[in-house]
This record gives C-alpha cells, sequence and structure tokens, in this order.
C-alpha cells in the first residue's frame, strides 16, 4: 500500500499557526487594554480640565513657551531651570503642535487631554503584557488601569508628571517581568526625565529582577544613553544638571510644619477624608501583597521570576523613607509615585495569588468587582462636586483656578510690558496673564540667594555636589527691577485692599484678595 507523503512546510504552517493565532490574540488583547487606557485618560483629562492646580499651570506655561517660541522658561522674557519634569514639558509641547491647527484659546488643555490619552493607552498596554507574562487574567490590567486613574491624587495634579510617571511604572514593572533589558534601559532614561527621583524606582526593579539584573551594564548604559543628553545640556547652558526646584522645595521643607511623613493627615477634613482613603487602600493593599510575594520569594526559588513586583514594592518604601527623611513638604503629587507602585503591585500581585489559590473563574469575577469599586471610589471623594469640577478634591491653592485665570486676563491689561512680582503661587497667572509675572520659578536671578543659602545648610558632601552642579550658573546677575507687586490678602484685612484688586476664594484659605501695588 502507498504510504502518503506529506510535504514539509505543511508540516511547519500547520504548527506555526497555533503559534500564530497566539500573537494575534495577544495582540487583540494588549490593544483592546489600551484603548480601555485610552478611554480612561480622556475621562481623567474631561473631569479635571477647569480646575487644574496651580503647579500644573507651570508646567504647560513651559509647554507653551517652548511648542509657540522654542524657549525653556515659565516666561517669554526670561531662561530658566524650574520645569521638574523636562520629558513632560517635551511631551506636552509636541502635543501642543500637533493640536495647534484647532486647539484654539484652550489649545494647552486640549494638548493635555491629547497626552493623557496617550499616556492612558501606554499604560494599558504595558499593564497588558504585564498579565500576560505572569499567567493571569487580562482584567488585571483593566483594574491597574482603573485604581491608577480614579486616585484622587493623581487626578488632583493632573498635568503636572503624575500620569507619566504611572505609566513608566507600568512599563518598568513590563520589562522587568518580562527580562527585556533594551526595553527597561530605554524606560529607565524616560523615567529619569520625567522625574530624577524616579532613579529609586529604577535601581530596585533592575535589582531584583533576575532577567534585567544580568544584564545591568546594558541596562545602565542604554539609560545613560537616553538621559545624559539633556542633563549634560541643562548643566551646560541652564547653569544646573537638576532643575531649581530641588532648592525651591527643599528649602520649604513643611506646610507651617507639616511635613512629608505626616502629610496625609493635612488632606484628611471632612470634605477630602474619603479621597484620602481611596488613595491609602489600595497601597496598604499592595504592602500586604508586597509581603506574601516576599515570603513566596524565600519558600520558592522559581517565584524569584516575578522579583520585578517585589521591586517595585521595595522601590516605593525606599520613596516614602527618603522624602520623609529630607522633611519634604507635603505636596500631593509626591504621595502619587509609591501609592501607583504598592497598587500596581497590590493588582498585579494579588491577580497572581489568586491564581494560584483559587479557580481560575475567579480572577476575572474578583478583578470585576474592583473594577467598578474603583471609580465608585473617585465618585464618593468629590464632596459634592459636579464633573468636570471647579478644582480638585486635593485642593490647597490660594485662589480656585477660575479665580485666578480671571485675575490674570485683568492683569496683562494692567501692567502691560512692565514687570511684576508675583504672590504667592505664578502659574495660573502666568499662563494666562502672558506677561512678566515674576518669582524664582521665573527669574533665575532670583534663585540665587537660595542656592548660596541652600549651598550653605548642605553637609559636606551635598555642598560639594551642589557646588560642581551650579559652577557653571552665573551668579552675578541682579533681577531687573519691577513696577508692580501682585499680594495676596485676607480678607479679614481690608485695609491691606487700597488699589485695584479682586476678591479670591480657597476651600482652604477662605475668602482673600490679589491686590496690584506699585514696586
Amino acid at each position: 500500500m502507498a504510504v502518503r507523503q506529506v510535504r514539509p512546510h505543511l508540516i511547519v504552517l500547520g504548527t506555526r499557526r497555533p503559534e500564530l493565532a497566539a500573537r494575534v490574540s495577544g495582540v487583540c488583547g494588549r490593544a483592546s487594554l489600551a484603548a480601555f487606557g485610552a478611554g480612561a485618560g480622556a475621562f481623567a483629562a474631561w473631569a479635571t480640565h477647569r480646575g487644574l492646580i496651580d503647579d500644573s499651570y507651570i508646567t504647560l506655561s513651559y509647554a507653551r513657551n517652548l511648542a509657540e517660541h522654542g524657549h525653556w522658561g515659565l516666561i517669554a522674557s526670561e531662561t530658566a531651570n524650574s520645569a521638574t519634569s523636562p520629558l513632560n514639558v517635551f511631551l506636552l509641547a509636541g502635543s501642543m503642535r500637533v493640536v495647534s491647527p484647532f486647539g484654539g484659546a484652550s489649545g494647552a488643555v486640549v494638548a493635555l487631554g491629547l497626552l493623557t490619552l496617550l499616556l492612558g493607552a501606554l499604560l494599558g498596554w504595558w499593564l497588558a503584557q504585564a498579565t500576560t507574562r505572569l499567567g493571569i487574567s487580562r482584567f488585571w490590567a483593566a483594574v491597574g488601569i482603573a485604581v491608577v486613574l480614579a486616585n484622587p491624587f493623581v487626578l488632583s495634579s493632573l498635568g503636572l508628571e503624575v500620569v507619566l510617571l504611572s505609566s513608566l511604572l507600568g512599563g518598568l514593572v513590563a520589562a522587568g517581568l518580562r527580562g527585556r533589558p533594551v526595553g527597561f534601559g530605554v524606560l529607565s532614561g524616560l523615567a529619569v526625565l520625567a522625574r530624577l527621583d524616579m532613579i529609586i524606582f529604577v535601581l530596585a526593579v533592575a535589582l531584583l529582577a533576575p532577567l534585567v539584573r544580568r544584564r545591568l551594564l546594558l541596562v545602565a548604559a542604554i539609560a545613560t544613553a537616553v538621559s545624559l543628553p539633556w542633563f549634560a545640556w541643562s548643566w551646560w547652558v541652564l547653569g544646573s544638571a537638576i532643575p531649581d526646584t530641588f532648592v525651591i522645595k527643599t528649602l520649604q521643607r513643611s506646610f507651617e510644619g507639616r511635613v512629608y511623613l505626616s502629610g496625609l493627615w493635612t488632606y484628611y477634613k471632612p470634605m477630602n477624608a474619603v479621597a484620602v482613603w481611596v488613595h491609602v487602600v489600595p497601597a496598604l493593599v499592595g504592602l500586604g501583597v508586597a509581603v506574601a510575594l516576599a515570603v513566596r520569594w524565600v519558600r520558592r526559588p522559581a517565584s524569584r521570576e516575578h522579583g520585578a513586583l517585589l521591586g517595585l514594592a521595595f522601590g516605593s518604601v525606599v520613596y516614602y523613607a527618603a522624602y520623609s527623611v529630607i522633611g519634604a513638604p507635603p505636596y500631593q503629587w509626591y504621595y502619587v509615585p509609591p501609592q501607583v507602585a504598592l497598587a500596581l503591585v497590590g493588582v498585579l500581585g494579588g491577580g497572581l495569588l489568586l491564581r494560584d489559590a483559587a479557580s481560575p473563574q475567579l480572577q476575572p469575577a474578583v478583578a470585576l468587582g474592583v473594577l467598578v469599586l474603583a471609580p465608585l471610589g473617585l465618585l464618593a471623594s468629590l464632596g459634592g462636586h459636579s464633573l468636570p469640577w471647579p478644582y480638585p478634591p486635593i485642593f490647597g491653592n490660594f485662589a480656585t483656578p477660575a479665580d485666578y485665570r480671571a485675575v490674570g486676563h485683568w492683569l496683562a491689561e494692567a501692567v502691560g510690558q512692565e514687570r511684576v512680582a508675583a504672590p504667592p503661587e505664578i502659574g495660573t497667572l502666568a499662563f494666562a496673564c502672558e506677561c512678566s509675572i515674576v518669582d524664582p520659578f521665573a527669574d533665575p536671578a532670583l534663585m540665587t540667594p537660595l542656592i548660596s543659602q541652600r549651598v550653605e545648610q548642605a553637609g559636606p558632601l551635598m555642598r560639594w555636589l551642589l557646588r560642581v552642579n551650579y559652577a557653571r550658573r552665573d551668579t552675578s546677575a541682579e533681577p531687573d527691577p519691577v513696577a508692580y507687586r501682585l499680594l495676596w490678602v485676607k480678607a479679614t484685612d481690608p485695609a491691606k485692599t487700597a488699589g485695584p484688586s479682586w476678591p479670591t476664594n480657597s476651600p482652604l484659605l477662605g475668602p482673600g484678595w490679589l491686590v496690584l501695588h506699585d514696586a
């Protein structure tokens, strides 16, 4: 009987079909989660666009000046170095260029929405990769997106680098789990450009992810190649490799005695106690999951391939401890990186533990339950505000964003080309005014005495590092005189409101006045 011959190429094709189908399914799954992340990012941008905090407008002003004039500074008349996140500024500027043909007067806010949408998509894509590597339901990636983008502290700081950092944390853990040293190196360099203190998470994940740790030299070389050009240019041209906010914030130290370690209780008031709990609970869950993963690490060597999750948790603990030791002020965005890192550990690690301890059908059911709870927690934290909100649930500015924008537009007409000294907050006023309003964030000459003070207060090693950092800084320049001073005074001081003045309000400080005086 004749034996039928099967062609070799048909055998190869038949064996490759399941692999091809799996790849297509994986791409489709990641794309669907990227779309979910994009939708969540778009919603976050819409919900917050009327109530961006003052520091967000500092970043938007930098990005607008870069996009429109190729200028690095808060105001058009001064080159400055007070942008904490150069990568966020570059990305926002690029987004502004994209929307410029149809952005109109609100182009900067539209650009922020576009960037937030794209970063949400990246977060979804990277978390989907992480769930695939861990062998858990993709529902957990959706949970991770919801937990991040429904966090009141994240949304209360939108416009700053909080969503960028959250997406990069997702990318770092995905690359660490998958053992991709090139991708991890690129993301590490970008993370440091997004915020210098992200080096804590980069090192923690790299050291505890075995597939990355074996190629540390390659990772370090790639990360350096990505980030070093900016720091070198900043040191040579701007006179400092690190942003001036390091000096401003470390000199500030506290809000009337309230520091980073205990700062969450600063926000724990009847109007936003729920927001604090919505922020804290996922981090506490993440801590518990990290402990369980650490026990597995000790008992089961095979589980160490998931070391990137432990690295994320360890980095968050070190980050929180470092900020507590230096006595940093309790700005709400300072709490975002450790919270997001722990929340992602809680989501991804929790899915991993549930996979091993329960039936496969239970995973999506639990994940779906958490997915529903996350937006409900956000709604509960609004304190009665409608959406889009006029100001966020975590808010500490001297005036509402609408007040500052209105005063800024009037100020542009009142001062013309003259220089005006800013009140304690400059971001929204500078953005709306587009005039020469100055303080240390805007005028490097006003930073000189603060730099000298910080150098003198530093220990021997830090003093030497700061002197090297500021070796090219021009400390001889004197600030140009101002023609006006804009002051904020409490409504209880009517004698100080002589001259042009505008009423303001703040949920934290109550009613006040912005008063324009001759210098």
